[in-house]
């Protein structure tokens, strides 16, 4: 499958994991990504104009609110439970975050290029962090 076919069935690709609200937030996340996807396809043959950079920092400030949101809820719910695997998931949501921090510093300042390795990895750590990492507190969680 392409990466072109994996993003446009990506919400087909999102594993349940176990929690409503936490599947919600995921196809929030990527319904996000994907939007943003088109604003980047769109660039690929021209320079971005102020319309399309006030919707990419639009875009951009809601993905980074939704996912430090749902990962504050994700770990809040792993150290009230015990979750054994919340240390590992604290570092991966932490880089995560801080690697979108840089990101955002470089599109406020408009010094970015989109290309698709960029894309790629939202949709890589998307699919992979919930179909991976997120899918093992599944069991955990249905048997509290």
């Amino acid at each position: 499958m392409s990466l072109s076919n994996q993003d446009q069935n990506s919400s087909c690709l999102l594993k349940d994991v176990g929690i409503m609200r936490f599947n919600k937030e995921h196809m929030r996340l990527a319904s996000y990504v994907a939007e943003f996807q088109e604003v980047v396809d769109s660039l690929r043959t021209r320079e971005a104009n102020i319309e399309d950079w006030r919707h990419i920092d639009a875009l951009f400030g809601r993905i980074l609110k939704v996912a430090s949101g749902h990962f504050k809820a994700e770990e809040d719910m792993m150290n009230a439970q015990g979750y054994p695997g919340y240390d590992s998931q604290k570092k991966q949501h932490d880089k995560f975050l801080e690697k979108m921090l840089k990101v955002q510093e470089d599109i406020r300042g408009r010094k970015i290029k989109f290309k698709d390795d960029f894309k790629a990895m939202l949709w890589d750590w998307l699919i992979n962090h919930i179909n991976q990492v997120d899918v093992e507190y599944r069991d955990f969680f249905n048997k509290k």
